[in-house]
């Protein structure tokens, strides 16, 4: 017992008052999610509400409960807000970046599966893209674009072109 008192005495009261606080925090944080998840359940049964949407309200208020807990549980610990919010700011930037990337590559592909899945134009058609005034015979439908041929030479057009524009389809004679 000794030995405790000892530890006790020799940590710093604030550390104690932070450790009060947090354990305080999370016992209020547990109290409220679960009222939260019972209150929700009793609205959902009381108007009838669809299932996905409560499902999706209840991700909403949790992920925002949780997010206040973490900033609150910072500012007792002395963390810096600026700090976190450029790091988390850093951060969304290069996923963002990232997706973007990403998405261009992986909506060429899905279109290249459906244009082989669909089959709306075939090797040896001549595409007209209407908005872009420019025709071509098909010569190659890969997975990322398509190239076609014109007098000029050979194109390559990236898929998902195919879905955003309009494209006529003339058949060979």
């Amino acid at each position: 017992m000794d030995q405790l008192t000892n530890f006790i005495n020799k940590l710093e009261t604030n550390y104690l008052v932070q450790l009060a606080i947090t354990l305080v925090i999370i016992i209020l944080f547990l109290a409220s999610r679960w009222v939260i998840k019972k209150s929700l359940r009793r609205l959902a049964a009381k108007f009838s509400y669809d299932p996905n949407r409560t499902a999706a309200t209840k991700r909403i208020i949790m992920g925002s409960l949780y997010t206040f807990v973490i900033l609150l549980l910072v500012i007792i610990w002395g963390g810096d807000l600026n700090n976190l919010w450029v790091s988390i700011g850093s951060i969304l930037g290069v996923i963002a970046i990232g997706f973007f990337a990403i998405w261009s590559i992986l909506s060429n592909i899905v279109a290249g599966i459906i244009i082989y899945t669909i089959n709306p134009f075939k090797i040896t058609d001549t595409l007209v893209l209407v908005e872009k005034e420019v025709t071509g015979k098909v010569i190659d439908i890969g997975l990322i674009y398509t190239k076609l041929q014109d007098k000029d030479g050979i194109f390559t057009v990236p898929n998902n072109v195919f879905f955003q524009q309009i494209v006529k389809v003339k058949k060979p004679k």
